[in-house]
């Protein structure tokens, strides 16, 4: 691990497990005023650079990649809060501020930011709600988790539970269930930037290889919380958007969570787009069909 560029630590950290196309030197370049630390973990050969306080490598996966950075770091672990985040992720300039400062806000202990509405998405109940600050869910997803130091301490051992880390995200709601809220944080959103060309991606065409199936290894987790009520919002513990009449805000809350069928519709069309033009190159360029 490379030493920190900085004398003191901010009280923050964003993690970010970087290829070659990684935006997390974009993010760097465009927050010089930053409230957090970068940490660089690579999983492609380390790239010569020097914009982030600290770089990894090693780790078949972020999760992974984590815990070689988590055992590299001196211990106490110094940052109050820290997103694990996906490379092809991508926040406004002082929006990782905005969000950190919510999460110290509201004390969150397992949040994430929102989706935008027309980013690549898979989810849509973590696309951003107008209505609120924040809202209750039953989980996050793996794509920019935000760990308090006391719930990274709790659900570290869960880092290792799988290879292509389907299923962790939720085994961190059910085991945090009815005892610390799990948030998104609407106020802040991030764009999802990649959306692949329909076709699998180096990662998974690896797991392929190696005989591991994410769907098989997602049902195993859910064997273990068998009461598992699937990924959504919950009835109960939204923070409303401040100037939302008290009596109002429910409904528009269920308003705008409706009109989400449109994220859904674009979704659908796109896939069947990329997979469609897929096809239809691998035919011109005479690849059999998988």
């Amino acid at each position: 691990m490379s030493p920190p560029a900085a004398a003191a630590h901010r009280p923050y950290l964003v993690f970010v497990r970087a290829g070659t196309h990684s935006l997390h030197r974009q993010l760097l370049s465009e927050n010089p005023d930053r409230n957090w630390d970068c940490c660089v973990s690579w999983y492609v050969p380390p790239i010569p650079e020097q914009g982030a306080e600290y770089y990894s490598a090693g780790g078949f996966n972020k999760l992974d990649g984590f815990l070689v950075f988590w055992k590299e770091c001196p211990q106490p672990w110094p940052w109050r809060y820290v997103v694990l985040m996906d490379d092809d992720v991508y926040l406004r300039p002082g929006a990782l501020n905005r969000f950190f400062a919510l999460c110290e806000q509201y004390q969150t202990y397992l949040c994430q930011p929102s989706l935008n509405w027309f980013t690549h998405t898979t989810i849509n109940v973590l696309v951003r709600n107008p209505a609120c600050l924040m809202r209750r869910l039953s989980f996050v997803e793996v794509m920019a988790p935000c760990f308090s130091k006391a719930a990274l301490l709790e659900l570290l051992p869960t880092f290792d539970w799988t290879r292509s880390t389907w299923g962790t995200d939720i085994a961190w709601g059910c085991l945090l269930e009815g005892r610390q809220p799990v948030y998104v944080v609407d106020a802040v959103s991030m764009d999802h930037t990649r959306t692949g060309d329909g076709r699998p991606t180096a990662f998974y065409r690896k797991l392929t290889a190696m005989g591991v199936d994410p769907a098989q290894e997602l049902r195993e987790v859910l064997a273990r919380f068998p009461h598992f009520g699937g990924q959504r919002m919950l009835p109960q513990g939204h923070i409303y958007r401040p100037g939302i009449p008290r009596a109002l805000a429910p409904l528009t809350l269920w308003l705008f969570e409706r009109l989400k069928f449109i994220v859904r519709i674009r979704k659908q069309l796109l896939r069947n787009l990329r997979a469609w033009r897929a096809a239809a190159q691998d035919r011109w360029r005479g690849v059999a069909p998988r």
